[in-house]
């Protein structure tokens, strides 16, 4: 006997069969409705947002205003919130005193094509949009833990920023969202070093699911604090990437009530780890390469035992991701010295995605299904396979016809939590 799963892969879905006598848990998110009227929603929050004044209430006539949207690897629909937020605060501020800035961190700029995708042709069209860039950043000061605090100089010298997110679970910083749109979203690669630093990410709570007690997550909100973000407008998706939840206003309280609402929706109960698991990326767009898929590898490492192997379909439509991702891990013959050289060498390319990554190849095997080069997924230390049903194979050859299976389909999108 089998039971088909759908697991999101690209703009489509990958359908593959488990023999229900090895399945014992399927986890994802709870069922949420989309919100009946979100355009209604929307500026009813702008107008009575969590902590502080309406949207129109905090600018005046004068100010420099800087609205910061999230990059092409989230599925925040600010081509939906944009236009409402931008006509809130016309309401008040002359359209040439608006720039909006994509806050891509440390990843690459969006073109014209992904800016007219992400944003709308009109936006583009109507308001000055620019790419965070690194090199453009001013020094504000250092936060409690000694990280730099390098800020895009626009947002510095703005009079108002506002900021779009998604809140979801996050693998190191607990959530996304929030204080994540000025750091990492419009801060510098030294302050990048500092806080995804070895020490930082190998504290037991950064973590997804967790931001009391994560540090990494304090430091972010130091950075943001000192940045002056004075208003945020987040929302929660459901797995139709429709808008469930809405947190407008105090980047701080309506962040945290936001976590705390995404929590309960992605937290998933599990009382033992299993011999394999099968997850995704989520699809798009957050499996656009292999930098982002480590996301969804370390979600299933979660609840998979200690020698079991992970099964991830993930698209990489756009390719392998950063080079300094790849180049690290093949510089070096196993996770072990991935780690020894992040530590022995820091700052070192993208330091944090590999250590993480390794972390997690030290104790499990990875099979990835991808339309990547079978040479460029082994240079990275993990198996290619063409099917989920192929891995299947050859994970069970391995670990015995009585290997206990979970799913997550949405993968990075849920928080395992083992209840012993």
């Amino acid at each position: 006997m089998y039971i088909t799963i759908k697991l999101p892969y690209g703009e489509s879905f990958l359908k593959t069969k488990i023999p229900t006598k090895n399945l014992v848990s399927i986890l994802s998110m709870k069922s949420i409705k989309g919100l009946v009227n979100e355009r209604e929603a929307i500026i009813n929050c702008l107008r009575s947002p969590i902590g502080g004044s309406s949207l129109h209430d905090c600018v005046s006539k004068n100010d420099k205003v800087v609205v910061l949207v999230t990059d092409n690897t989230r599925p925040c629909p600010d081509n939906r919130l944009l236009p409402l937020i931008l006509a809130e605060l016309e309401e008040k501020v002359s359209r040439e005193n608006i720039t909006i800035i994509v806050a891509v961190g440390l990843h690459p700029p969006l073109d014209e094509q992904q800016l007219i995708k992400k944003l709308g042709n009109d936006i583009i069209k109507r308001y000055n949009v620019v790419n965070h860039d690194v090199n453009q950043c001013v020094h504000i000061g250092m936060t409690s833990r000694d990280t730099p605090v390098d800020i895009n100089k626009t947002v510095v010298e703005a009079d108002f920023r506002i900021s779009t997110g998604f809140i979801e679970p996050h693998w190191f910083a607990g959530f996304s969202g929030g204080r994540k749109s000025i750091a990492p979203g419009v801060f510098s690669v030294r302050s990048a070093y500092k806080n995804h630093s070895y020490k930082m990410l190998d504290h037991p709570n950064s973590v997804a699911g967790i931001i009391n007690g994560n540090i990494v997550h304090e430091d972010l909100v130091e950075q943001a604090r000192m940045a002056n973000l004075n208003f945020i407008v987040n929302v929660i998706l459901n797995k139709n990437k429709e808008i469930t939840h809405i947190f407008t206003g105090d980047p701080i309280e309506a962040h945290e009530k936001g976590c705390e609402i995404s929590k309960d929706i992605v937290e998933v109960k599990v009382d033992h780890k299993v011999d394999i698991t099968i997850t995704s990326n989520n699809g798009a767009p957050l499996d656009l390469d292999l930098y982002q898929t480590t996301k969804g590898i370390n979600t299933a490492s979660k609840i998979t035992r200690d020698g079991g192997i992970v099964i991830i379909a993930s698209s990489c439509s756009t390719g392998k991701g950063p080079e300094d991702f790849i180049d690290l891990h093949a510089s070096v013959n196993s996770p072990k010295e991935v780690l020894q050289k992040i530590r022995r060498e820091e700052p070192i390319g993208l330091q944090w995605q590999n250590q993480i990554l390794a972390r997690d190849q030290l104790k499990h095997d990875i099979y990835l299904v991808s339309n990547l080069e079978d040479n460029i997924v082994k240079s990275m230390m993990m198996t290619p396979i063409r099917t989920i049903e192929e891995g299947l194979e050859k994970a069970i050859k391995v670990l015995g016809t009585d290997a206990e299976i979970a799913v997550i389909p949405e993968g990075p999108l849920v928080v395992p939590a083992l209840e012993n």
